[in-house]
């Protein structure tokens, strides 16, 4: 009798484990609020804002004195983090002529469609080159597709120009060092989920001739629009101030890839 317990209740014993393990992991993947300013995702006569299967894109508005510019940007959010947190960023790119693309990845997480860039471009047959960029966990995925980009066969790689990381650093694994590519590395002096100390360790795997810019008094979250994140840093600076600055780095390197260099 005791072992026929015994052996019902194994799998009653194992239910629970994975009823436990499903409840810890939806409670993980619980996406952080964004807290945009709703005014970012509504078009109007200089930005067009629509939704698509990739993410929503935001698009200069052409007219006869304001032309789309050659250039675009692919974004990685952080885990957990919605793409509206970054409207931010794509509504400044695309005021000033620059396609952007905030990428949707299931359950908010870049590592389950890493290769969403490729998607974004396909979308966009108007753009000729390429700025990938990713923040956090949505950086370190973004790294990893210029890498395996440029070894995608014939028809399948995308015109990559440039690669923008905020509070992102390669995989250990992914060697960039060798590649003609634009790089703009954004930190802050206060972001203790990727401190600068760590981002550096990763300088030797990105091309000679790479940028880093650390943001004073700034810190991880900031970099997005979705509140405090657990295990951060106090900022010393408002959240304006920090995604400004965010701004002209990514118009710097765009302008860069604009220009020419680095394509």
């Amino acid at each position: 009798m005791r072992n026929t317990n015994r052996r019902r209740s194994g799998p009653l014993v194992a239910a629970i484990i994975l009823g436990a393990a499903a409840v810890a992991f939806a409670f993980y993947c619980k996406p952080m609020p964004a807290m945009e300013d709703k005014a970012l995702l509504l078009s109007d006569s200089t930005v067009l804002v629509e939704p698509h299967s990739v993410g929503l894109v935001f698009s200069p508005v052409i007219s006869e004195s304001r032309a789309a510019k050659s250039s675009g940007l692919v974004f990685y959010g952080a885990a957990r983090v919605s793409p509206e947190a970054y409207a931010y960023l794509a509504r400044a790119c695309a005021a000033a002529g620059y396609t952007t693309v905030l990428a949707s990845m299931p359950l908010n997480f870049a590592i389950f469609a890493p290769d969403i860039a490729a998607k974004a471009a396909s979308s966009c047959p108007g753009v000729m080159r390429w700025v990938i960029s990713g923040h956090s966990l949505g950086g370190v995925v973004a790294a990893s597709f210029v890498a395996r980009n440029d070894k995608e066969s014939a028809g399948k790689a995308i015109a990559v120009a440039g690669l923008f990381l905020l509070a992102a650093s390669p995989d250990r694994r992914v060697d960039l060092s060798t590649k003609f590519l634009s790089v703009v590395t954004v930190g802050a002096t206060h972001d203790t989920l990727s401190p600068p100390a760590k981002i550096a360790e990763g300088r030797d795997r990105l091309p000679a001739g790479s940028r880093y810019v650390e943001i004073a008094g700034g810190n991880h979250a900031q970099f997005g629009e979705y509140g405090p994140e657990s295990g951060d840093g106090f900022a010393e600076i408002p959240g304006p101030t920090q995604r400004k600055a965010t701004v002209e780095e990514a118009l710097a390197l765009l302008d860069h890839a604009e220009s020419g260099v680095g394509k």
